[in-house]
């Protein structure tokens, strides 16, 4: 065994760079063993080897290079364990982002991909929601839509709204009557929260869980068949609550977006 190894030997035999070396001396992280003064070049002893392996395994684990360099410093696992620690938590809090983010994707995939509303109003069919929750803002059947979209955006700047974790779906509340008169008449305008919020927010309302009768629409055209809604209606035991929900079918142009009627049971 040689007692010192040239920079290039040290990085091939432990499977980093030399530039990796040197950055380890210019940062006072490690220092070569040996420099010769005449040519600068660098030599690493054997014993070395270890502190350099235990760099590149504490890197993979995510420690930055700062704590690095105090934990060879202070030479104890009393050092280490600290920032392992932290880092875990760290890592821990990560996945449940990643989780939550991944939730958030499949919920878009399935907005975006969604197959249960039918072609035309002739198309009724029934679905059953879970417990929805929704920010709305009411609605003046005078004022024009983008009036009410302007509240909306206002009230969810402000807190404690502005905390909140929003789907970007917009729907609105409207009255069965309306719909009988082929009208579109909002009585509010709201967007959906992906959950409860754990704080107080009074503007959050609940839509509960439960059956709904259903028929797509462009609903801002008022353009469905109201004899067909009406005899499909007939003897239907609805509990007057009635929300037409946007789905985009592109990502240009909302005005002509596909509406689902729901109507619960």
């Amino acid at each position: 065994m040689k007692d010192y190894y040239t920079i290039g030997e040290t990085a091939k035999l432990l499977g980093v760079s030399p530039q990796t070396l040197r950055y380890y001396d210019r940062e006072n992280i490690l220092r070569p063993d040996f420099i010769n003064e005449k040519t600068g070049y660098r030599f690493y002893s054997y014993k070395q080897f270890h502190k350099i392996d235990r760099i590149k395994y504490l890197q993979g684990l995510g420690l930055p290079l700062e704590e690095i360099r105090e934990i060879i410093k202070n030479g104890t696992v009393e050092s280490l364990l600290p920032r392992l620690t932290s880092k875990r938590e760290e890592l821990l809090e990560q996945i449940t982002r990643i989780v939550e983010q991944i939730k958030d994707i499949d919920w878009y995939i399935n907005y975006f991909t969604y197959t249960g509303l039918g072609n035309d109003i002739s198309d009724f069919y029934r679905i059953h929601l879970s417990e929805r929750y929704i920010l709305e803002v009411s609605c003046d059947p005078n004022e024009p839509l983008s009036d009410m979209e302007i509240r909306l955006a206002e009230k969810k700047a402000q807190p404690p709204y502005s905390e909140l974790h929003y789907r970007r779906q917009y729907g609105y509340r409207i009255h069965m009557e309306d719909l009988f008169q082929q009208k579109f008449r909002p009585s509010s305008y709201f967007i959906l929260t992906k959950s409860r919020p754990d704080y107080l927010c009074p503007d959050i309302q609940v839509i509960p869980e439960a059956d709904f009768v259903c028929f797509r629409t462009p609903i801002l055209k008022e353009s469905w068949d109201v004899d067909h809604l009406k005899a499909y209606c007939t003897g239907l035991k609805y509990r007057g609550t009635v929300l037409a929900l946007e789905f985009e079918d592109n990502m240009v142009d909302w005005s002509n977006a596909m509406y689902e009627v729901q109507i619960m049971l």
